[in-house]
């Protein structure tokens, strides 16, 4: 009797352990799929901040100023009657030049362009680019630029190009990322704006713009020139705000 009462308290012992496993097994299994939950939500809200953060820096914005409505004739954005015209002397390749781009140059369109009040040119001058694992790539991507010019891109081209710039020093100018940039641009002709870029006419339009550069011994990108009925301003070199730019188109009026 006493070996049945025994063997009755140790099935009832071993059910309560089995029991007990069961138990902490199911407490396991709900924690780690609540951990599993907070890791993706976790995930989810990093990927949303990388997402805004990269969207709100405007530096690999695709199309961050909208240029829909303002007229263009070749590196020419604006009306052509515009009293004042700014003209940009630059690499797309220069940093400086894409903090002006998205800065004080992207203001300049928002308001003085698209009212008429002024046009702005691009013309090429090589700095950044020149420092770079291939300088060569200067008059190559310049040429980009002005064969969409022909197409009356240009400056779809040259924002694009800045909104999407890589690091300085990076050998990231290659033909890809050029037929990229001309691929993200409605409306461009790809085949003909690719036999345009390889054209003379192309290659002779940068040559001309960097001799216009350094007769007038400019070095340095940007280079703004601003000119209207009342003169040329003194030119600003590097980047700059949008008040000072506005000042000097003011002096010009």
């Amino acid at each position: 009797m006493a070996s049945r009462t025994k063997q009755k308290e140790e099935a009832r012992a071993r059910r309560l352990a089995e029991e007990q496993a069961r138990l902490e097994k199911e407490r396991r299994q709900r924690r780690l799929t609540l951990l599993g939950g907070v890791v993706l939500a976790a995930a989810a809200v990093v990927a949303v901040a990388i997402a805004v953060s990269v969207g709100s820096s405007g530096k690999r914005s695709s199309r961050a100023t909208n240029l829909s409505g303002i007229p263009q004739t070749a590196m020419t954005l604006g009306n052509p009657r515009a009293k004042v015209t700014v003209t940009e002397f630059g690499d797309l390749q220069c940093p400086i030049c894409r903090d002006f781009a998205l800065g004080a140059e992207n203001s300049l369109i928002k308001n003085d362009v698209r009212s008429g009040k002024v046009k702005l040119v691009y013309k090429s001058l090589e700095t950044a680019t020149g420092n770079s694992p291939n300088p060569s790539v200067f008059p190559v991507q310049q040429a980009a630029a002005i064969a969409a010019g022909q197409q009356r891109y240009a400056w779809d081209y040259i924002l694009l190009f800045y909104h999407q710039q890589g690091a300085e020093g990076d050998n990231y100018v290659t033909p890809s990322y050029l037929d990229g940039l001309a691929k993200q641009i409605p409306g461009l002709n790809f085949s003909k704006w690719s036999a345009d870029r390889n054209a003379s006419s192309a290659q002779a339009q940068v040559i001309a713009d960097q001799q216009a550069a350094s007769k007038k011994g400019y070095n340095s990108t940007p280079t703004i020139i601003v000119q209207g009925p009342r003169g040329e301003a003194k030119p600003i070199v590097g980047d700059t705000d949008y008040g000072s730019l506005e000042s000097s188109i003011n002096s010009v009026q």
